[in-house]
């Protein structure tokens, strides 16, 4: 039986768990709102839809969160070579995060009545304030519980003097997320001042300290999947997490464009914005270099699926997306329409939520320990949510592009109807493919729950599978799209998704043209069809082709040599 090395790690198993349980919950509310997308008037006065859309986004933040905390507790005493520091601080943490989960579940309803629970200047129930509706109580025990988890890293790891670049992005993640949380423990009247400093919680969140955590936590996971080199492996964590802070410091310009701030801010947000991608290309570039350093077998398919799917998300939703609507003239028209749904769904889901979800495949077996466990459900739910989150962002996309050209350009009445019922293409498909991602979070957070509660199923199907790659490598038959992924072959596909995002940036940019002002929609909807359809269905084939080839390398004879990877061991 396979054994985890350091038994804290089991601490881990709790905070995979209730992320599992708050995703599906989070999936649920998303579903209510494509409902209410197409009947406005469902459930109105009982859940209004802003109430619907406030629980959607932070339970979306919570689940996420529990994700990074149950990896960084996992893979810890694996970078440490030792048992995790005050393991009654981390229980008393997950009771923590539980409450904090109530509270801001039940009080979001206050804001339908309009109670936020003001004392001594603070709202303490609620406040209000988007990804940030939780009151001052809420946050001062959100603030422990990072400044328990930072406590917690920073004395299981070893002196700083050991440490390497891993244990620096992580250590400073931990830092960097505590410190980053006062700036949202303050009320301001002026509103173009509470939002400068609410981006400063959002934007250097996500965009800065989450980036930083996340790129770690990718580079370790690929030392533990394919005993990649640490060295190597730490040398793009720190150019990752350079270019991070380079660009995403300055880059959060681009969320004071429009808020009432000095117009400086528009070239400088631009420039900086335009730099974000260079680290998501590099990391991009990496995970293949580490997945295809040998032609040993992946022992775990569904984890691996999954890291694969958070880098190349990231790539497609936060590096060539956020670029395309970075710019001050394209922001211009893009903000705040289904267009930055687009871009917000596959980067925070794709990015860190999968990222969560890769390392709950890998550790969940190792805790409870199974050994060639039934991959097929994994790689179901893989493939149902990697496809229903692009059909997601494809529709709202299209539904984005409308939007802007009706109610911005036209100038149509939104609450009249006009600009609802262009949409209407675009909501109908919405809960189509919203329905086929729920469908993959079920099979998963079913698969992942049950893993080692339920009966040994032998895949036959992969077996079959396995004889037939056997075949097809004894006659060097093998098809080229299982044939082994080139360097050269996964640029022309990066570029290839780079050149669909200059399609909608231009896109974008043609609304500024005098023609499409003047009521032409011709370039803009003929350039964003082309570009986020090509961009999208670039993704998935490039996806495809990427695990096929690791598929079949993986039932060669010579692959099959290797033998199954022991437990996770730690890093030299």
């Amino acid at each position: 039986m396979i054994q985890i090395e350091y038994q804290t790690q089991r601490l881990s198993l709790r905070f995979f768990l209730v992320m599992l349980v708050l995703f599906l919950f989070q999936t649920g509310f998303g579903l209510l709102l494509a409902a209410q997308h197409l009947d406005p008037l469902l459930l109105s006065g009982v859940l209004n839809f802003n109430i619907v859309r406030a629980e959607h986004t932070n339970l979306g933040i919570l689940w996420i969160l529990a994700g990074f905390i149950g990896t960084i507790l996992f893979v810890g005493p694996l970078l440490s070579k030792r048992e995790l520091a005050a393991p009654w601080l981390i229980k008393f943490l997950f009771y923590a995060l539980l409450a904090v989960v109530v509270w801001n579940v039940f009080t979001q309803v206050l804001a339908q009545q309009g109670i936020a629970g003001w004392w001594l200047g603070q709202p303490m129930l609620q406040e209000g304030l988007e990804y940030l509706e939780a009151g001052r109580i809420a946050d001062v025990v959100i603030l422990i519980g990072f400044a328990i988890l930072c406590y917690v890293v920073l004395r299981t790891f070893p002196p700083v003097k050991q440490w390497n670049e891993i244990h620096w992005g992580l250590g400073l993640g931990v830092l960097a997320l505590t410190a980053v949380w006062v700036f949202g423990l303050f009320f301001i009247e002026r509103l173009d001042l509470q939002e400068y400093f609410r981006w400063y919680v959002v934007h250097y969140w996500v965009e800065g300290v989450w980036e930083v955590i996340h790129i770690s936590l990718v580079g370790f996971l690929v030392v533990l999947m394919f005993k990649a080199n640490v060295k190597a492996v730490g040398y793009a964590v720190f150019w990752g997490i350079s270019l991070v802070w380079l660009s995403g410091l300055l880059g959060n310009a681009h969320h004071y464009f429009w808020i009432g701030t000095p117009e400086f801010w528009q070239f400088w947000g631009s420039l900086f914005s335009a730099l974000e991608p260079l680290p998501l290309i590099f990391c991009f570039w990496h995970i293949y270099l580490d997945a295809h350093h040998d032609r040993k077998p992946i022992a775990n398919m569904p984890a691996f699926a999954f890291l694969l799917g958070s880098v190349v998300l990231e790539q497609v939703g936060a590096g060539i997306l956020g670029f395309t609507m970075t710019f001050a003239l394209t922001n211009v028209w893009s903000h705040g329409t289904w267009i930055t749904l687009s871009h917000a769904h596959l980067a925070l889901f794709g990015t860190f939520g999968m990222l969560g979800l890769s390392a709950a495949y890998y550790a969940v077996p190792l805790m409870r320990g199974i050994q060639n466990f039934d991959q097929r459900l994994g790689k179901m739910a893989f493939w149902l949510v990697f496809t229903g989150m692009l059909g997601l962002g494809f529709v709202f996309a299209i539904g984005g592009t409308i939007q802007v050209f009706v109610y911005r350009t036209l100038g149509l009445d939104w609450f009249g109807g006009d600009v609802s019922g262009a949409m209407q293409i675009a909501k109908v498909f919405v809960p189509v493919f919203g329905l086929i991602f729920t469908i993959g979070v079920t099979l998963l957070v079913f698969d992942l729950l049950t893993l080692g509660h339920r009966p040994v199923v032998t895949p036959q199907a992969d077996n079959l599978a396995s004889v037939e790659t056997h075949r097809y490598a004894a006659t060097a038959e093998m098809p080229r799209w299982k044939q082994l992924l080139t360097g050269w072959e996964a640029g022309v596909w990066l570029l290839g998704m780079w050149f669909f995002g200059a399609l909608i940036t231009l896109g974008l940019l043609s609304f500024n043209l005098s023609g499409v002002r003047a009521g032409s929609p011709f370039l803009p909807y003929a350039m964003s069809g082309i570009g986020y359809s090509g961009l999208l269905l670039v993704t998935l084939l490039f996806v495809w082709r990427f695990l096929s080839s690791l598929n079949a390398r993986s039932a060669t004879p010579q692959a099959a040599a290797f033998g199954t990877p022991p437990a996770a061991q730690p890093a030299e």
